[in-house]
């Protein structure tokens, strides 16, 4: 089976790149597009990111303290 990132390991990589979008955390992960939606609507709602859009594609970043 695939192995799912704790929320740690997901938060660690959103701040080694400052901003980046889904799909590029799903293929560092090797995981789908769906499971990251669903990992960063947890950090969403614990505040501790932030998402946007940004042309066809959704990007999130550390919220700051």
């Amino acid at each position: 089976s695939l192995m799912i990132p704790n929320q740690k390991e997901i938060l660690d990589f959103i701040r080694h790149h400052d901003i980046i979008n889904f799909s590029m955390i799903a293929r560092h992960f090797d995981i789908q597009n769906m499971t990251v939606s669903d990992l960063i609507k947890d950090l969403e709602k614990k505040k501790l990111v932030i998402v946007k859009q940004l042309g066809g594609s959704k990007v999130v970043r550390i919220k700051e303290k």
